[in-house]
């Protein structure tokens, strides 16, 4: 069942028809200084040495076993707007992933839909045409907004887009899967929202995707507001894994107050990327989250465009 607010209207179209699953809802340019780091605006941004290259290690993704499959796969992915050849080569690789495995339940898109403002008639461009292949296949659509998706059409893009709203939660299986607009941080009814979400959850399992990263060292660098404000509700209710974009790279922290941060934003572009304190895993290459479901463990894979495997992680269902 989907619950709007009184303000969303019901359209139908083509794009739309691809909703499916039960919802709830409610509703910089900086100075580079090698070797620093300084807050401009909402962000702090770490000005480690930046890299730009594949990763020095990768490897075959082994399939399944059978007995031993997940009961929830999610394919995970920011910053795919653009519509050209490097997002329909992300998209194949999440295809040919699933022939060795269970195909995807979901796909979730991390913001940044449509560059370069958010205009929602460019959605089969860059959202519908090149992640046919893997909709196709059965996996529901899930989105968030972008830096580029706000403004005055960022609501309709979210309704063709499926999305009862700029904030949402569904549950899938034993996920809890809550979706939140970085463009409204300072919204008071968002950040209610998110509380009364999680203080009510009893899935085992609680995942946030917000397109700007509390703990990034990329070129972006981190949303001190996200850090400060949502951060310490995610720890204090036993969210296990955040999901952003915004910076175009693969990363991911060690577990902070028991949350791991990951960052895929890198599934059309990339950009230059480094280290903090924070940082487990950090590189800038083309490629997506492939995100498995236990009932006693998440298995994060990351995973180039050639298909192969350059960083996972196990998070465990104690964590959080």
């Amino acid at each position: 069942m989907l619950t709007r607010s009184d303000e969303q209207v019901e359209r139908e179209t083509p794009t739309r028809r691809r909703r499916r699953g039960a919802w709830v809802a409610i509703g910089v340019s900086v100075a580079l200084v090698s070797g620093a780091a300084f807050l401009y605006g909402r962000q702090a941004v770490s000005m480690l040495t930046h890299r730009k290259g594949a990763p020095t290690r990768t490897e075959a993704v082994p399939p399944f076993l059978a007995g031993a499959r997940p009961t929830l796969r999610i394919a995970a992915v920011g910053d795919v707007g653009e519509g050209e050849e490097e997002e329909w080569q992300t998209a194949y690789a999440m295809h040919m992933l699933e022939g060795g495995n269970p195909p995807y339940d979901a796909l979730l898109l991390l913001g940044d839909n449509v560059y370069p403002s958010g205009d929602p008639s460019r959605l089969d461009a860059t959202v519908f045409h090149p992640f046919g292949i893997v909709l196709e296949s059965g996996a529901r659509l899930f989105a968030i907004l972008g830096n580029h998706d706000a403004g005055p059409r960022a609501t309709e893009q979210m309704h063709d887009l499926g999305m009862p709203g700029p904030w949402w939660a569904t549950t899938l299986d034993d996920v809890l899967l809550i979706g939140l607009d970085s463009n409204s941080l300072a919204d008071p009814d968002q950040l209610a929202f998110l509380e009364d979400t999680l203080r009510a959850a009893s899935e085992p399992w609680r995942i946030v995707a917000i397109h700007e990263s509390p703990y990034s060292a990329g070129y972006q660098g981190s949303n001190i507001t996200v850090r400060d404000e949502y951060a310490p509700l995610f720890a204090r209710y036993g969210v296990q894994l955040v999901l952003s974009g915004h910076d175009h790279d693969y990363q991911r922290s060690t577990p902070i107050d028991g949350v791991t941060y990951v960052i895929t934003g890198a599934g059309g572009r990339t950009r230059g990327t480094g280290d903090d304190w924070f940082t487990a895993a950090s590189w800038s290459v083309l490629s997506y989250v492939d995100l498995n479901v236990f009932p006693d463990h998440l298995l994060l894979r990351a995973i180039e465009q050639d298909g192969r495997m350059f960083d996972q992680v196990r998070i465990d269902r104690s964590a959080g």
